[in-house]
């Protein structure tokens, strides 16, 4: 099943805050610490590149932004929208239903004081 525009878009918009989240780190790492990251030859170009990673995992989050924001304006995924209803089974209720199980209620099997308690 092929996923539909507005499953990869918000997809892509979870992706690109991640992205830009590790390419901050990188790029702090590269300003600060850089004796930490091995092999680095041109550490001025690599502060370019990890600044430009953050460039584009914002640009492609603020497309996926602005496509969901106009899905959404426009009516898009009412077909998988489902009403709550409070019915169950085809009966209406009025209150929160039950298990159905039964049982004692223990609120009141519990001895009120210290002497009707039995201790073994």
């Amino acid at each position: 099943m092929m996923p539909n525009l507005r499953e990869t878009s918000n997809f892509c918009a979870r992706y690109s805050v991640v992205g830009m989240i590790f390419m901050v780190m990188v790029s702090i790492m590269l300003t600060y610490q850089p004796f930490y990251i091995g092999g680095i030859e041109d550490l001025e170009q690599a502060k370019s590149n990890a600044y430009g990673g953050v460039g584009s995992f914002l640009f492609i989050f603020l497309l996926s932004v602005i496509y969901l924001v106009f899905d959404a304006l426009q009516g898009g995924g009412k077909e998988n929208f489902r009403v709550e209803s409070r019915h169950s089974g085809g009966v209406e209720y009025d209150a929160v239903p039950t298990s159905g199980m039964g049982g004692p209620d223990l609120m009141h099997e519990f001895p009120t004081s210290a002497e009707e308690a039995q201790f073994t």
